[in-house]
């Protein structure tokens, strides 16, 4: 089994998914709901973030085929949506919800409600976003097995464990943390979203205008040095 290949996957998706960099999107977004809801809506997320990736992962390249998208072209719609993202947390609207009030009878009907509000920006595209997606997409086509499958799907879920521990333990890090912290990180985060979506469009663009890149362009030698920008991503 190629070790290497497992854990440059799990470094890859641990960089992307960033647990620690997206808790302030979830916590702005359901600090109003009780845990018991709150947890309920964490799997939901986490849930629907994992299937989407594990059919990327496994179909991605046939899936994309199909609709006749190329992988660099993806790259640069994915990048779109990333940058209305990464503006609006910058702006602080990325999480500001104008409707948090859901009527359900049980606990999981509330948080199916306020799952469908949060969906978008939390999953899409946050978690299974452009840079998971081209990621598994990558990653799946060099897997050679069934057991590279399982390996990778493993690593995907161990990847949102960890991000769902988080999510629960936010209770305990919102009485520890001022909201002030909440603000400045989500506004810090919102410009390093903003810049990797620009990289995904540019390097998509490079790709489909080759002449973009030459002659010495600084992005194109940041790739060739930079293990994170010229493999992760």
């Amino acid at each position: 089994m190629n070790w290497d290949y497992y854990i440059n996957f799990l470094v890859a998706m641990f960089a992307i998914v960033n647990p620690i960099g997206i808790w302030p999107v979830w916590s702005d977004l359901t600090n109003d709901a009780v845990s018991s809801i709150r947890h309920r809506i964490a799997f939901l997320l986490i849930l629907s973030a994992v299937m989407i990736l594990s059919v990327f992962l496994v179909a991605g390249r046939l899936l994309l085929e199909v609709f006749s998208i190329n992988l660099q072209v993806f790259k640069i719609a994915g990048g779109i949506l990333l940058l209305y993202t990464g503006i609006s947390m910058v702006q602080g609207s990325a999480s500001q919800l104008t409707d948090r009030n859901e009527d359900g009878k049980t606990n999981m009907s509330v948080a199916k409600q306020r799952f469908h509000k949060v969906f978008v920006p939390l999953v899409i595209p946050m978690l299974a976003g452009p840079g998971s997606i081209t990621t598994v997409i990558l990653f799946g086509t060099k897997a050679t097995s069934a057991t590279d499958y399982a390996f990778l799907i493993g690593v995907v879920l161990v990847t949102f464990l960890v991000l769902f521990l988080v999510f629960l333990s936010s209770p305990f890090l919102e009485k520890k943390v001022d909201d002030i912290v909440f603000t400045v990180f989500t506004r810090v985060f919102g410009i390093i979203v903003t810049a990797i979506a620009i990289q995904f469009m540019v390097e998509g663009l490079g790709k489909v205008f080759p002449n973009w890149l030459e002659g010495g362009s600084v992005l194109k030698e940041a790739k060739e040095v930079s293990f994170i920008t010229g493999f992760f991503w």
